[in-house]
């Protein structure tokens, strides 16, 4: 009867999976994380600042392309874009026009635009807004309307990017609606200096870097390694061609590509239909994990392979964040970004983990939403 008990207990300790485990953490399906949990050091000691890293919501697929032979998926979006403009002498605001894709669109379905945030994606950062709001804006002393030097929302220039910073205000600052948009602001640099992800446009010394990574003997090793298995990839997805290969700089593109289709199919958070993937894909099966893990050593963890490395793909970035934190009367940051920065940048550079797992922060994909 003992001996049964223990072999009960040590099945159900293998079995048992942590969140980030699972296959599907990715999508983060129930859009929502669980609340910050009530402080219970009882010193007494005041909250003097909060910094918020942040990834964007659910989107569409961000590039063109055949996931596989015979994907009859199709997208359908209800959350559209506006473009306009403020403060403009001349014409001082503008309307706010909806955007449509008009007939040049490229995703089946008729109505999403390549890499567009979705409804679900801004679901996720108004309760990302509604939780941070519920522990911190009290704790912080902030006012319902988000003002600078006191609270700082930055952005890389990719619309579902700072659209999802907008919905996080609107979780936390729900008056904001009320408010001119003249008189609100976020941070967004130029794509070609921005740090929030590593760029060789801002650290030159990247690209070099990055190269002597591909042609290192670890680097073809595991390319070679993983060769058998891109064959079967090749003959499901009947893209043989492309992944019979064991170029190093074609392995990102390989695995982060496939690991977009099968996301972008199956979870629950992209509205697209059917669900179908072909057999031995779908997240119930090893090689939909091992897609996940290749795709993220071969386009993420790339970054964290050395100390050199980490100084030039998240040092410019961090030189940012060390300067925000000598803004005078600051009490609130927030950086929304990628699965590339700028939350990866801390994560890696300092080696954080999961409380419960013990499992390292910086080896599991960033979900969307995830902050």
């Amino acid at each position: 009867m003992r001996t049964g008990t223990l072999l009960g207990l040590l099945f159900a300790a293998k079995s048992y999976r942590f969140p980030e485990e699972e296959s599907i953490y990715y999508c983060n399906s129930e859009m929502r994380w669980p609340d910050v949990p009530p402080r219970q050091d009882g010193s007494g000691a005041e909250l003097e600042r909060v910094l918020v890293f942040a990834r964007h919501g659910t989107r569409m697929p961000w590039a063109e392309r055949t996931c596989w032979i015979g994907d009859e998926t199709r997208y359908k979006c209800s959350t559209r874009a506006f473009q306009g403009f403020t403060n403009s002498p001349s014409g001082r605001r503008s309307p706010g026009f909806t955007r449509i894709r008009g007939k040049r669109g490229v995703l089946a379905g008729g109505s999403c635009v390549l890499g567009q945030l979705v409804h679900s994606g801004v679901q996720m950062h108004v309760a990302n807004g509604e939780q941070l709001g519920a522990a911190y804006k009290a704790a912080l002393g902030l006012g319902e309307i988000p003002s600078e030097p006191e609270v700082m929302f930055r952005s890389t220039d990719v619309p579902r990017v700072y659209q999802s910073a907008e919905a996080l205000a609107v979780g936390m600052f729900p008056k904001i609606m009320d408010v001119d948009p003249s008189n609100l602001t976020i941070i967004i640099p130029d794509r070609q200096s921005d740090p929030m992800t590593p760029s060789a446009t801002v650290c030159p010394r990247l690209k070099n870097a990055l190269s002597e990574f591909h042609d290192a003997p670890g680097a073809e090793r595991r390319a070679k390694q993983t060769s058998a298995e891109r064959a079967v990839l090749g003959r499901i997805t009947g893209r043989s061609e492309e992944f019979n290969t064991n170029e190093t700089r074609d392995m990102l593109n390989i695995y982060d590509s496939l690991f977009d289709c099968m996301t972008t199919h199956v979870c629950s958070t992209v509205p697209s239909e059917p669900k179908d993937v072909p057999s031995g894909l779908g997240p119930s099966g090893p090689v939909f994990k091992h897609v996940e893990q290749e795709g993220l050593f071969w386009f993420i963890n790339r970054y964290g392979h050395s100390d050199k490395m980490r100084k030039l793909a998240f040092g410019p970035f961090i030189g940012d964040l060390l300067e925000d934190l000598t803004v005078r009367d600051r009490r609130l940051s927030v950086f929304l970004g990628h699965d590339t920065g700028p939350a990866i940048s801390i994560m890696d550079t300092m080696q954080l983990t999961w409380m419960d797992s013990g499992n390292e922060c910086a080896k599991t994909w960033p979900p969307f939403g995830a902050m």
